[in-house]
C-alpha cells in the first residue's frame, strides 16, 4: 500500500485545509486528488471529491485519514514555530 499526502500551503488556512492525496493498493489507485479538510474542534470533516467517492468503500479509509490528519498536524506545528 502506498499513500502520499501533501498540504497545499497556498490554499490552506486554519480551519480549512486542502491536501493533495495519492493512494495505491492492489485494487485501487488514484493520484493528485485534492481533498478538503475542515478542522472545527472537536470534529474534523474530510470532504472527498466526487471522483473518488465510489472507491472509498474499497480502500483503507482509516489509514488514509490518519495520514491526512498527520500531515495537517505537521503543517500546523511548522507554521506555529514560524
Amino acid at each position: 500500500m502506498y499513500i502520499s499526502v501533501n498540504v497545499i500551503k497556498e490554499k490552506s488556512f486554519d480551519p480549512v485545509f486542502k491536501v493533495r492525496v495519492s493512494y495505491q493498493d492492489q485494487e485501487v489507485s488514484f493520484s493528485d486528488v485534492v481533498v478538503e479538510v475542515l478542522r472545527q474542534p472537536p470534529k474534523v470533516t474530510i470532504n472527498y471529491p466526487e471522483e473518488i467517492r465510489s472507491v472509498l468503500p474499497n480502500i483503507n479509509v482509516k489509514k488514509l485519514e490518519l495520514e491526512i490528519l498527520n500531515k495537517i498536524a505537521e503543517f500546523l506545528l511548522l507554521n506555529a514555530r514560524a
